[in-house]
């Protein structure tokens, strides 16, 4: 005990009131699924407690069956008019009880314990239905790609488990060690509680390894989220480091952040290993007391033969409530972790303009209008552009272009709705962007970045999202972005699989592909923030002539460096002068 509590943090902070409002959040939704669900969860703790039932029969028949055959006293139950059918009763139990305690096993697993899995569906679906409205600036600096992994993946399978095997063990634990102890004190109360009672101690060794073990189950998810964050810097710069040599540096981040998350992570696999030596040390102790307590009582005829070898069958049968109970302060401390977790993501304060359900659009000779437009980063001393007006007709082609630095990223992510942080009017088809709902705007507005975002899937779907697209029209499509000869010269063209950010395809074929995704949604007006600057010139010209044949009567916003990628448009802007 001085050992362990050597071990325990000596000054553990107190959880901030923030923490407890995510905490009481999970724990809402945690009672709220299970009112959801009661009628399952009500079969569920019917077959826990027949299992629980039948287990403690079977053990207790077992010593019936010895004291028949040493001739001692059976209950009357069991007695028939002849040996033969004394035994044959006894063992038709035995039998019976065997096999009603199969289909009771299976039957919590299909009501209760499945729930584990349904709420794992849900809590991703609730997930990803709060993330899809979080604004852009929360999924930069505070939910990053790293965290909302890590939830989506670590702490969902984890907090799982409170749904559904955690409660299934706790019902098992109370009526399985009920029933246990009650048969065990019908047998002989005296030996009952001699032998039971080293258990008490456990408690006290159990309270503190379960705090121990969730401060440093806590410190290892944190960890593994600033892991997959780094994670994602590498493989997104992977190419970068090529050039600069660069790799060896980020090979050795990446192996100190791993052997960080390890050394955490076996920390607290390690301190929940201790409630195995903790409970089954209490179980031997316990049956070692029975045995040398209980022969005295045997020798004397206290205790029948059948009686002894139930009660010791009776004792390892309490190791299970036993050993469930650290599992379940295990499961409980870190599933409610895990949800606590999920719960500042879920209860995370949404966008509101993303939720709005807004306007149509109505007829306008100018899809765009721009006045005294000003803008300041929220850190930023100075802003990086002011005073621009625009006026962009139906069909219109600007280009924009300048040197590094001048806003010609920030000034797009304006135009296009998604940042909305400025002062000075931008108005779309003859109203503000807050008029309309995002949902709408994102199937009359396409943007296409500099940097291209591909999703671990097949190039097919990767082009086609939730659209239903023929593979006629998905061709089509990679044709305008000239990348069709490319993905026919893959073995397996339209089902070649593609690695995270589409790392397997080269930086001009990854940012064709994310022009093919555009062009599939066939927007009224697209802005392109220099999307081709990886593609070599000659396709380049391959492109614009494709897009200038294919999109008569659509928007262009364009973004280059190169003056050449800018040659069919009406007007250009000079940003920085």
């Amino acid at each position: 005990m001085s050992t362990l509590e050597s071990s325990l943090p000596k000054n553990a902070p107190e959880p901030s009131q923030l923490q407890k409002d995510f905490l009481a959040a999970a724990k809402d939704h945690w009672r709220n699924f299970i009112k959801k669900h009661w009628f399952i969860y009500s079969l569920g703790v019917f077959f826990v407690v027949t299992t629980a039932m039948l287990q403690v029969l079977v053990t207790r028949l077992m010593g019936w069956v010895l004291d028949f055959f040493t001739k001692d006293e059976l209950p009357a139950f069991f007695v028939k008019d002849t040996e033969y059918n004394t035994f044959l009763a006894l063992f038709i139990f035995l039998v019976g009880s065997r096999f009603l305690l199969f289909f009771s096993r299976v039957g919590w697993r299909i009501t209760m314990a499945r729930q584990t899995h349904i709420a794992s569906s849900e809590l991703k679906a609730s997930v990803w239905d709060n993330v899809r409205f979080f604004r852009h600036v929360d999924l930069v600096r505070k939910f990053t790609k790293g965290v909302l992994m890590n939830a989506n993946t670590s702490d969902i399978a984890r907090g799982r488990f409170i749904y559904g095997f955690t409660l299934v063990a706790i019902f098992d634990m109370l009526f399985l060690g009920l029933f246990t102890l009650g048969t065990m004190l019908s047998i002989h109360a005296p030996l009952t509680l001699i032998s039971c009672g080293v258990l008490s101690i456990l408690p006290v060794f159990v309270r503190k390894l379960s705090h121990l073990e969730m401060t440093r189950y806590r410190e290892a998810q944190e960890n593994l989220g600033e892991f997959n964050d780094l994670t994602s810097q590498v493989v997104s710069t992977i190419r970068l480091q090529r050039v600069t040599q660069t790799g060896m540096f980020w090979f050795k981040k990446m192996m100190k952040e791993a052997e960080a998350y390890r050394q955490k992570r076996l920390s607290a696999v390690y301190t929940s290993l201790r409630y195995i030596p903790t409970m089954g040390s209490g179980t031997i102790l316990s049956y070692a007391v029975l045995f040398f307590v209980g022969i005295p009582f045997v020798i004397k005829g206290q205790v029948s033969v059948g009686d002894f070898v139930a009660m010791q069958g009776l004792i390892f049968l309490l190791q299970d409530p036993l050993a469930e109970l650290g599992f379940i302060i295990s499961e409980w401390k870190k599933s409610f972790t895990s949800l606590e977790r999920l719960s500042e993501i879920t209860e995370h304060e949404q966008d509101p303009h993303l939720k709005y359900q807004g306007e149509k659009t109505q007829d306008e000779r100018l899809i765009l209008t721009v006045k005294d437009l000003d803008f300041r980063y929220f850190d930023g001393e100075e802003d990086v552009f002011n005073d621009i007006e625009l006026e962009i007709p139906v069909g219109h082609r600007l280009g924009i272009t300048g040197p590094i630095g001048s806003g010609k990223s920030t000034l797009v992510r304006i135009l296009s709705g998604i940042e909305r942080h400025h002062s000075g009017d931008v108005l779309f088809m003859g109203k503000t962007f807050n008029d309309y709902s995002h949902e709408f705007l994102r199937t009359l507005v396409g943007y296409v970045p500099q940097k291209p975002f591909l999703f671990a899937d097949t190039i097919r779907e990767n082009i086609r999202l939730n659209r239903n697209l023929t593979d006629e029209e998905v061709w089509h499509y990679l044709e305008l972005a000239c990348l069709a000869d490319d993905v026919r010269a893959f073995p397996s063209q339209l089902d070649t699989p593609l690695g995270e950010w589409g790392i397997n395809l080269s930086g001009g074929q990854k940012q064709r592909l994310t022009l093919a995704r555009a062009l599939a949604r066939q927007c009224q007006i697209y802005f392109f923030d220099d999307c081709l600057s990886a593609v070599d010139t000659v396709t380049e010209e391959k492109i614009l002539k494709n897009l200038d044949r294919n999109l008569k009567g659509v928007t262009l916003v364009w973004v280059a460096h190169r003056e050449s990628t800018l040659k069919y448009c009406h007007d250009i802007l000079e940003m920085g002068q």
